[in-house]
C-alpha cells in the first residue's frame, strides 16, 4: 500500500502554514512594537518641546508689561516653528491663546484629566492620547502639556499637540516593510523546508505504510531497511517497537483470557475501580449482587453506577487513606446483604482499588429468623403460657370438680391458645417477609376500589366510629398485592379503631408524583411524641396496660409490606388529637 502523493502536499501546506502563521504572530508583535515605539519617542519629543514652551511663556506672564499681542505673536511662531498646535489655558481652564483658533470660540479645557492634573497638582508634565480641542483635526491627538510658572504658582498650562494621522504615514511605511520581509523569510524557509522534506519523505512513506498496515492487524508485518542511514534508523526502531508491542499484545491477551475466564466462574462479586473513581472492569456476579449492568457501569464514576452511600463511602475511603477497608451492607429492594471489601491495588490507591462482594444474604437471613423468632417467642409466650399453667394447676389441685369454674378456665386456656395462635402466624409471616421470601406479586389494580371495599366492610362495626373514603375522582391505578395492600389497609383500620372509641376515621388516596399516597387519619387519642420513633417495632406497644388481644406485630407487619412494593409508611401524631398514617405505592 503506497500512501497517497497527495499527503505530501498536505504536509507542505501545513508546513506552510505554520511558517507564515509564526511569521504573521511576529509581524504583529514588531508593528505593535514599532507603532508603541514611535508614538513614545513622539510623546518624549512633544514633552520636551511643551517643557521649553512653559518657559516662553512663562517669562512672558512673569514681565507685568506684556500683551495679549504679543503671547498671540509668541505661540504663533512657536506652532510654525515645531509644526505643532500650541495652546496655553489659564487657571480657570479657559483657553488664553491657541496657535490656529481663536481663543474665544474654543470652550473651557478644565474637563480634561490632562490639563486639570497640570494645573491643580502641580504636575511637571501630562502626555498622552486624546481628542482634540476643538475637532479642528479629525481623529486622535497626541499631545504633551506643562505648567508655565509666575515665581511658585501656576498660572497657565501650555498642551502641545499633534495629530495622529500626520504620523501614521511613517508608521505604515514601517508596517510595510516589516510586511515586506516576513513574506521573504517566509518564502526562503518554505523553499528550505521543502528540500529538506523531499529528501526523507520516502522512508516517512514506507513507515507511514508500515504503521497503517500494523493498525489494520497485519503485526508481522516489518520495514524494510533503506540505504540512507536517517532511514535505516528509523525503519530499525519501527521494526524493534513492533516486535514488542506484538509479543506484549501476545502475553497480554493469553492473561486476559485467563482473567476473564476466572472472574466469571467467581461467586464474589468484583469491581476494579481507578483512582479517579471510574469503573473499569466489573464481572458478572458484581452485576447480579448490585443489579447494574457492566456494559452501563464500565467508564462511569462508581458515584453514577450505584447509588448506596456505605459501598461509595468504603471505596472512598479506601482511595484516600490507601488502606483495606470493609463493610457489610444491605441493598434494597431485593434485601440483599453484602459484605464490601476495598482493597488498594500495588499497595497504593494511586493505582485503584479492588472492590470485592461477598452475598451473605442466605447467612444472614437464617441467622435473622432464627434468632429473631426465639427472642419474639420466648419474650412474649411467656405471659400465655405462665396463664395457662397456673390454670392447669388450680384445675388440678380440685378446681376440676367445680363445673363452673373448670369451664371458665378452660374458655380463658382457649383464648390463650388462640392468642399465642395468632401471634406464632404473624411472627412467621414476619419471618418471610423480613427474609425476602414473600415477594409481592406486582400487578395493576384499582386502589380506589380497595379502599371503598375495606371501608364498606368496616362501616357497620361500631356505631359510635364513623368510616369515610376521600377518593380521587378517576380511579386510582397502583402496582401491587391486592391481597397484602387489603391487609395494610385492615391492619391501619383496627389499630385507628382501637384507639378510637368515638369520632371518625378517614381513608384518602392523593396522586403525587409516580406514585399513590394513601392515609389513614383517625380522630382519636393520638400518640405521644416519644413513642413515635418506635411505633412499627415488633412487639411495641404505646399503652402496655391495655388488653386489647394485638400481638404488637401488626404495623411491623404493615411497614415490611409497603416496603416490600418499594414504598415508604410514616406516622404523624399528636396526643389527644389523633392520628394520620400514611404510605405510598407505585403508580401503574
Amino acid at each position: 500500500m503506497r500512501l497517497p502523493r497527495s499527503l505530501h502536499w498536505r504536509i507542505a501546506l501545513a508546513y506552510t502554514a505554520l511558517i507564515f502563521a509564526s511569521l504573521g504572530i511576529v509581524s504583529l508583535y514588531l508593528v505593535g512594537f514599532v507603532r508603541d515605539t514611535y508614538i513614545a519617542n513622539l510623546q518624549d519629543s512633544l514633552d520636551r518641546q511643551a517643557h521649553l514652551v512653559s518657559a516662553r511663556v512663562s517669562g512672558v506672564l512673569s514681565d507685568s508689561r506684556h500683551s495679549d499681542a504679543e503671547l498671540q505673536l509668541l505661540i504663533s511662531d512657536l506652532g510654525k516653528v515645531l509644526d505643532a498646535r500650541v495652546t496655553v489655558i489659564g487657571a480657570d481652564g479657559k483657553v488664553i491663546i491657541d496657535s490656529l483658533q481663536s481663543s474665544a470660540q474654543l470652550p473651557s479645557q478644565f474637563g480634561r484629566s490632562e490639563v486639570r492634573a497640570v494645573l491643580s497638582q502641580n504636575l511637571s508634565t501630562v502626555a498622552g492620547v486624546g481628542s482634540p480641542l476643538d475637532g479642528t483635526f479629525d481623529g486622535a491627538m497626541i499631545y504633551a502639556v506643562a505648567p508655565a510658572t509666575i515665581g511658585q504658582d501656576v498660572a497657565a498650562a501650555v498642551r502641545v499637540a499633534v495629530p495622529v494621522s500626520r504620523v501614521q504615514p511613517d508608521i505604515n511605511r514601517l508596517i510595510a516593510s516589516i510586511a515586506v520581509a516576513a513574506v521573504l523569510v517566509g518564502l526562503l524557509s518554505v523553499g528550505a523546508g521543502y528540500f529538506l522534506f523531499r529528501r526523507t519523505s520516502r522512508s516517512v512513506r514506507a513507515v507511514t505504510e508500515g504503521a497503517n498496515r500494523f493498525a489494520q492487524g497485519d503485526l508481522v508485518h516489518r520495514v524494510s531497511e533503506t540505504s540512507s542511514d536517517e532511514a535505516q534508523e528509523l525503519a530499525a526502531t519501527f521494526n524493534s517497537m513492533a516486535d514488542t508491542i506484538r509479543s506484549m499484545l501476545s502475553d497480554m491477551s493469553a492473561e486476559s483470557s485467563k482473567l476473564t475466564a476466572m472472574l466469571d466462574t467467581m461467586e464474589d462479586g468484583v469491581v476494579v475501580i481507578e483512582a479517579d473513581g471510574r469503573i473499569t472492569l466489573m464481572n458478572s456476579a458484581a452485576e447480579w449482587l448490585l443489579d447494574i449492568s457492566a456494559r452501563d457501569a464500565v467508564g462511569a464514576r462508581l458515584v453514577e453506577a450505584l447509588r448506596d452511600h456505605e459501598i461509595q463511602q468504603v471505596a472512598a475511603l479506601s482511595l484516600d487513606t490507601g488502606q483495606i477497608r470493609q463493610t457489610e451492607v444491605e441493598l434494597l429492594p431485593h434485601r440483599r446483604f453484602l459484605n464490601a471489601i476495598a482493597t488498594p491495588l500495588g499497595g497504593s490507591s494511586d493505582n485503584g482499588i479492588l472492590l470485592t462482594l461477598h452475598d451473605l444474604t442466605a447467612d444472614r437471613q437464617v441467622e435473622n429468623t432464627l434468632r429473631e423468632f426465639v427472642t419474639n417467642v420466648s419474650h412474649e409466650l411467656r405471659s400465655p403460657l405462665a396463664s395457662v399453667k397456673v390454670m392447669v394447676e388450680t384445675l388440678e389441685e380440685g378446681a376440676l370438680d367445680d363445673g363452673r369454674t373448670a369451664r371458665n378456665f378452660l374458655r380463658r386456656m382457649n383464648r390463650e391458645v388462640d392468642r399465642m395462635n395468632a401471634m406464632v402466624e404473624d411472627l412467621l409471616e414476619l419471618s418471610r417477609l423480613e427474609s425476602g421470601h414473600q415477594l409481592p406479586s406486582l400487578t395493576p389494580l384499582n386502589l380506589s376500589a380497595l379502599v371503598s371495599e375495606v371501608i364498606v366492610e368496616y362501616g357497620g362495626r361500631v356505631d359510635e366510629v364513623a368510616f369515610h373514603a376521600r377518593l380521587p375522582q378517576s380511579p386510582a391505578i397502583a402496582l401491587g398485592d391486592r391481597s397484602k395492600l387489603r391487609q395494610v389497609l385492615v391492619n391501619l383500620l383496627d389499630n385507628a379503631l382501637k384507639n378510637t372509641e368515638s369520632g371518625s376515621v378517614e381513608v384518602s388516596v392523593n396522586a403525587e408524583e409516580g406514585r399513590h399516597r394513601v392515609s389513614v387519619r383517625d380522630t382519636g387519642a393520638g400518640i405521644a411524641r416519644e413513642h413515635l420513633p418506635h411505633v412499627f417495632e415488633r412487639f411495641y406497644k404505646v399503652d402496655r396496660a391495655r388488653r386489647d388481644g394485638g400481638t404488637g406485630l401488626g404495623l411491623a407487619i404493615v411497614q415490611q409490606i409497603v416496603q416490600a412494593h418499594g414504598g415508604e409508611i410514616c406516622v404523624e401524631s399528636e396526643e389527644g388529637r389523633g392520628s394520620t398514617f400514611s404510605f405510598t405505592v407505585l403508580r401503574h
